[in-house]
């Protein structure tokens, strides 16, 4: 790739639109991923064990359903946030299928222990691009600003062997820290590309799939 072109392309992703929808699913795995986890172990940790009172019937029969919509919710965001198309199956029932012949249907589809699997799985990946959020962002944050945070507060900067307390200093930190954004945004865009490739895997049903 020509020089011109790689630059173009390093820098020109601090302006697509599609870049502020991968930060905002990144940013949105921690709470959901969290969120999902309680409910699916809270969920099946109470149905299973109240079944013998068949309180945990209910509790299930409940739980698989919101099991469903959540599948659902995530292939929505791997094919808008990510811009990664994935089919969402509207169940094919006839008014005579019965409650059992759904949940049959619903437990004996591989897609939705695949979907149970990645709704687990968005946990961990939630932390993890948060932390990665977090820091990068607070390291920019501290680069991109650094010529206001020693001129105001008198404040050095430290960088493990790197002190910066003059201006001069600063403003090379800064014209640095802008440099390392685009960088930085192309991390984020292939980490999120590596998660839709796995969502895609997972999620996406095949061709008898009820779910």
């Amino acid at each position: 790739m020509p020089q011109d072109q790689f630059l173009t392309k390093y820098f020109t992703i601090v302006s697509k639109p599609k870049m502020y929808l991968t930060l905002l699913y990144l940013f949105l795995a921690f709470p959901l991923g969290l969120a999902y986890f309680g409910l699916l172990v809270v969920g099946f940790s109470l149905g299973f064990s109240l079944l013998i009172i068949w309180v945990g019937i209910i509790i299930l029969a409940l739980l698989f359903p919101t099991i469903w919509l959540l599948i659902s919710f995530e292939r929505l965001q791997t094919s808008h946030l990510l811009g990664m198309p994935i089919p969402i199956i509207t169940p094919v029932t006839s008014e005579n299928t019965s409650l059992w012949q759904k949940l049959k249907s619903f437990l004996t589809d591989p897609t939705t222990w695949k979907g149970i699997l990645f709704i687990l799985m968005k946990f961990p990946i939630g932390i993890i691009s948060f932390l990665l959020l977090v820091t990068g962002f607070a390291v920019l944050s501290a680069m991109i600003f650094s010529p206001l945070i020693v001129s105001w507060q008198w404040s050095p900067i430290n960088f493990g062997l790197w002190r910066v307390d003059t201006i001069s200093e600063a403003i090379g930190l800064c014209i640095l820290g802008l440099m390392a954004l685009p960088g930085v945004f192309h991390f984020y865009f292939y980490l999120s590309q590596m998660i839709g490739k796995l969502s895609e895997f997972l999620l996406k049903p095949n061709a008898k799939s009820q779910v």
